[in-house]
């Protein structure tokens, strides 16, 4: 997947270029929100100096584990 990450530093807006249908990126989101990542499909992700580095690790880890529940599901 190519993820693209727009926006300033604050206000990120996260993206997978290579998806025209936008249906990867919609199930990537979707993942990533059962795990417990409130992300959007269509605007811009708000961090702050109250998110610790845990919290970002732990966002991180969840992106990558629904990444991977995106390619389980498209190879069945």
């Amino acid at each position: 997947y190519n993820l693209k990450v727009s926006g300033v530093p604050a206000m990120p807006y996260l993206r997978i270029t290579n998806d025209e249908t936008f249906q990867v990126h919609n199930t990537w989101i979707t993942e990533c929100v059962k795990r417990g990542a409130y992300f959007l499909s269509y605007h811009n992700h708000f961090l702050s100096t109250a998110h610790t580095d845990e919290h970002l690790k732990k966002t991180w880890n969840i992106a990558d584990e629904a990444f991977k529940a995106v390619k389980q599901g498209l190879k069945q």
